[in-house]
C-alpha cells in the first residue's frame, strides 16, 4: 500500500450547468408572465397623441375660404402665364433685314421707327417688280443673308403675282426661296391685295412653317393712284400690325413695342 491518504474525490461540472439550467428556466418564465400581463393592457394613446374633435374634421370650409383659396391660385396661375408669355419674347437688340418687292419699301420706311424704338438695326433692300422665279434663280435671298447677317428676315413677296394663271407652277420657286434662307429666321408677309389672288397666298402659306407667314390679304387699306400699293399711313397701319403679331403670335417673337411720338401715326 501507499504511505500516501488518497486524494478527495474530484467535483464534477454536471451540478454547476443543473443549477444553470434551472436558473434559465425561472427566468423565461418571469419574462413570459410580464410581456403577456403588459400585452392585454390598452395603450393610451392620449399620452402621446391629442385627439383631434370629430366634429372639427367634418365642418366644411366656408365660402370665404374658399373663394380666398380659389383666388390666390388664380392669380398665381395668371402671374406666371404672364411671366412665361413675357420671357418668350426675345428682349435683344436684332439685326432686322426687310427685304422683297416694292411692297416692302412702305413698310420699311414705317419699320425705322420700330428699329430705333426697340433698340434694333434695320436694313431694307428693294427689288421693284420683282417676281418669285426671280429671287429662285438668283438666290438674291441667300446673297443679302450672307452680306447683312440678319438675325431675323422680313420678306415681302407676291403681289405681282396675284393673278398668273399658272401660280401653282410657281411653287418650286417658293420653297426655294424659303430654302435660301438656311436657319435664319423668315417671316414671310403676305401681299396686301387689293382684288382676289389665283392662289399666291395659299401656296406660301402652306409651304411656310406655322406661325411664319402674316397673311395680308384682308386687311384694309388705303391705296396710292396706283390702287395697289398702300398709302404711306397704310404701311404704318400694316406695319403696326404685322409687328404685333410678330411680337405676340409668330414663332420668332422678338421685342417690338409700338412706338409713340408726336406728330406719328404710331399713336
Amino acid at each position: 500500500m501507499s504511505d500516501f491518504p488518497s486524494s478527495p474525490p474530484k467535483k464534477t461540472s454536471s451540478n454547476f450547468y443543473k443549477l444553470f439550467s434551472v436558473w434559465l428556466v425561472v427566468l423565461c418564465i418571469v419574462l413570459g408572465l410580464y410581456a403577456l400581463d403588459n400585452y392585454k393592457k390598452p395603450i393610451d394613446i392620449e399620452l402621446a397623441i391629442k385627439k383631434p374633435n370629430a366634429n372639427q374634421l367634418f365642418v366644411p370650409p366656408s365660402s370665404d375660404f374658399l373663394y380666398q383659396q380659389v383666388a390666390k391660385q388664380t392669380f398665381f396661375i395668371v402671374d406666371s402665364l404672364e411671366l412665361a408669355h413675357k420671357n418668350s419674347i426675345d428682349t435683344s437688340a436684332q439685326r432686322i433685314l426687310l427685304t422683297g418687292d416694292s411692297m416692302s419699301e412702305g413698310l420699311f420706311l414705317a419699320f425705322r421707327s420700330y428699329a430705333e424704338h426697340n433698340n434694333h438695326f434695320l436694313k431694307g433692300r428693294i427689288w421693284y417688280s420683282s417676281l418669285t422665279i426671280q429671287w429662285s434663280k438668283t438666290d438674291s435671298l441667300k446673297s443679302l443673308i450672307e452680306i447683312y447677317k440678319p438675325t431675323i428676315v422680313i420678306f415681302t413677296l407676291g403681289a405681282n403675282e396675284l393673278f398668273r394663271t399658272d401660280i401653282y407652277e410657281r411653287e418650286k420657286d417658293i420653297q426655294d426661296i424659303i430654302a435660301q434662307a438656311g436657319d435664319t429666321p423668315f417671316i414671310w408677309v403676305g401681299p396686301p391685295n387689293w382684288k382676289d389672288d389665283t392662289g399666291i397666298n395659299k401656296i406660301i402659306e402652306r409651304n411656310m412653317p406655322s406661325n411664319t407667314f402674316f397673311l395680308s390679304k384682308d386687311l384694309i387699306f388705303d391705296r396710292e393712284r396706283d390702287g395697289a400699293h398702300p398709302t404711306r399711313e397704310s404701311s404704318r397701319y400694316w406695319a403696326d400690325t404685322i409687328a404685333t403679331w410678330i411680337m405676340n403670335t409668330s414663332r420668332y417673337k422678338i421685342l417690338l413695342e409700338k412706338p409713340v411720338s408726336e406728330g406719328s401715326d404710331n399713336k
